[in-house]
């Protein structure tokens, strides 16, 4: 009985809280509301106060990013019990629906400064955050920058790299799925990078700083890049941009060298026609394969992209890709017939798209990749090559211009 006379207790002290909190807040609206014309009569300040708010609000974007998606196995064998997605960038996992990214956009761009800050949550953020450093994962993004001298930009924080054309966000893709070549590029920087748009036809950018990338592992060393663009007009555009380092981790006693080149070619034969090439050349230091572990081991990808949007809201995209890692520098090494080498995959993607409103999509994507005989990678490490179709959806919707 006494636990039911407090609790009567405690409820009516409740309600009269709740009375007290809704006769404050009538008082405080009647406040304001009388308030209003005094306010309204002493104009003369607020117009400059209302222009400069509208010009700092003006800077800025605000907008979300949504994908869905849905994987289908064609060939997967008696026994295959997983649905991971080997390789995946982003669309992870098979045989059911899936968030594969919701993201927030804030970007920051007056005349001598700029940010930029993307959130991202889903399947897509957590595979590629390494387990020490999770706090990444739910950051795309996160820096700012100063204007030094006309198109002259210091900036500083967690950036984009410049490596590579793919995206494991699908909006930023003409397919949704990435290459394996892509899957192994290097990730995002904590760095400081100095760029300039140095003429309306050609870009330069440095930068140095750290790299955290699932695939390599934990790194605190120290790397530095460049990053170069030409384009001419809207016909062609060629992008060089690289990366050199001691690639290292942080309980290694052996520093390793390391390169990465990446060259990406862009044409517009004609309007609504694009190609897209792409070869990714790297190197690192005491990685071959026994017994010459003291060599530099090499590896090279590549793709080739073709896309033609037929309407405004159909498009249809093909694209082949090749993967070569022989001394296994990016990970596993398989052994078949007394012969022991890295990864080597090759493949094709076709996919075709619909815009329903702007900045959306919804895809349908056929990929096929197949890896060295007898390496049995795919389906529960039962087959040597993988079928499979993609479903994705994806809208973006914000003030972004």
């Amino acid at each position: 009985m006494d636990h039911i006379i407090y609790w009567t207790i405690m409820k009516n002290h409740s309600t009269q809280l709740k009375v007290r909190a809704v006769n404050y807040l009538c008082c405080f609206l009647l406040s304001v509301i009388m308030t209003l014309p005094e306010v309204c009569a002493q104009d003369s300040l607020s117009s400059t106060s209302r222009k400069k708010l509208h010009d700092f609000l003006d800077n800025f974007d605000v907008s979300v990013y949504i994908d869905v998606y849905s994987n289908l196995k064609l060939n997967s064998p008696t026994g295959d019990t997983s649905n991971l997605v080997e390789f995946a960038s982003n669309c992870p996992f098979a045989e059911e629906f899936r968030l594969n990214v919701a993201s927030l956009w804030l970007y920051y761009a007056a005349k001598n400064i700029r940010g930029k800050l993307e959130l991202q949550w889903g399947d897509a953020p957590n595979l590629l955050a390494s387990p020490q450093v999770q706090f990444i994962k739910n950051m795309k993004q996160a820096n700012f920058g100063f204007r030094i001298y006309k198109t002259l930009w210091i900036d500083f924080g967690y950036l984009y790299n410049p490596i590579g054309y793919e995206s494991s966000w699908p909006i930023r893709n003409q397919l949704s799925t990435v290459t394996t070549g892509g899957y192994f590029e290097t990730g995002n920087f904590l760095c400081v990078k100095l760029s300039s748009q140095i003429s309306p036809s050609f870009y330069a950018g440095i930068y140095i700083g750290n790299p955290y990338t699932l695939a390599y592992g934990l790194n605190k060393r120290i790397y530095a890049g460049m990053a170069i663009l030409y384009s001419f007009k809207d016909v062609f555009a060629v992008n060089y941009n690289n990366m050199i380092g001691d690639a290292s981790l942080v309980n290694s006693e052996m520093r390793r060298f390391y390169m990465y080149n990446n060259l990406i070619v862009k044409v517009t034969p004609m309007k609504n026609f694009l190609i897209v090439g792409e070869i990714d050349f790297g190197m690192i230091d005491h990685s071959a394969i026994p017994p010459d572990t003291m060599n530099p081991a090499y590896g090279l990808s590549g793709f080739l992209q073709v896309n033609y949007r037929f309407v405004k809201w159909f498009a249809a995209t093909i694209r082949g890709e090749y993967f070569n890692d022989p001394d296994g520098a990016t990970g596993k090494k398989y052994t078949y017939n007394g012969k022991t080498r890295g990864l080597l995959t090759y493949g094709g993607t076709f996919g075709i798209e619909f815009k329903p409103v702007p900045y959306s999509y919804i895809r349908a994507e056929y990929t096929y990749l197949s890896a060295d005989k007898g390496n049995k990678i795919f389906n529960s490490n039962l087959t040597d090559d993988r079928h499979m179709l993609t479903f994705t959806v994806g809208l973006r919707y914000g003030t972004f211009r």
